[in-house]
């Protein structure tokens, strides 16, 4: 007969492995991880983006797909989560030595151009001290050489926002002389002020339209095929007409 020490101990190691079985048994399978690319997506547009988020993943059910509304949120997204593509303008993609594979196209062109917006009939003779406006495409060192580039000063303020319809505010309590407003948003932009605004083209303001860019080529296909079937009136919301394969 076994001793009472080592009957005891049996006993224990079978009611131990029946709890692990049981476990096992009724715990059902582990849920399955989301399969589909994940796609990041950072686009200065005047619509939220969270409407921008929800219009999206209604035609892209097959992509796991993340809108970012600032730009800080957006960058530490990329370093830190590598995404499978990501969808921004064209500059942004540069400056993360990018290559783009769709590119969008409006009116024929890839780019649209940045408006200078003031309150005031006639620009400054010099933008040396002076406080232009823009929402942060870039980062704070990018923006920055994106203004100074558009107004030809390097001694200009730039002052940084996260929408467009913040640019506003800036006018109206002058925290800026100026705001630089994409071409598609002026319409709007003006639209919601009764101040008296002037619009003035700008020679060296022209930012590249929305972009995808495939960061890992087994998705390549899957977010392509995707991507290239949103219909024309998201296509019209990310402001573009249509795509150009790279």
């Amino acid at each position: 007969m076994l001793a009472p020490t080592r009957r005891a101990i049996l006993r224990g190691g079978a009611a131990a492995l029946a709890l692990v079985v049981a476990s096992l048994v009724f715990a059902g399978p582990a849920p399955a991880q989301d399969a589909r690319p994940v796609v990041f997506v950072f686009l200065q547009l005047d619509v939220k983006s969270s409407a921008l988020e929800q219009a999206l993943q209604k035609q892209l059910p097959g992509l796991a797909l993340t809108v970012f509304g600032r730009f800080r949120d957006y960058q530490d997204a990329v370093a830190t989560k590598n995404p499978d593509a990501v969808v921004a303008i064209t500059p942004l993609l540069d400056l993360d030595h990018t290559k783009a594979t769709l590119q969008g196209v409006r009116g024929g062109k890839e780019w649209e151009p940045y408006l200078l917006v003031t309150t005031a009939a006639g620009a400054p003779a010099s933008w040396a001290g002076k406080t232009v406006g823009i929402v942060d495409l870039l980062g704070r060192d990018g923006t920055q050489a994106f203004a100074a580039n558009a107004v030809g000063s390097t001694e200009v303020k730039v002052k940084r926002v996260a929408k467009i319809e913040d640019l506003l505010p800036l006018l109206e309590f002058s925290a800026a002389d100026a705001v630089l407003v994409p071409s598609s948003a002026v319409k709007r932009f003006t639209e919601r002020t009764r101040l008296p605004l002037t619009v003035r083209d700008l020679p060296n303001a022209r930012v590249g339209l929305p972009a995808v860019a495939v960061r890992n080529e087994k998705t390549r296909s899957a977010v392509v095929q995707a991507i290239q079937k949103l219909d024309a009136e998201t296509r019209s919301l990310i402001g573009i007409e249509t795509w150009s394969a790279r």
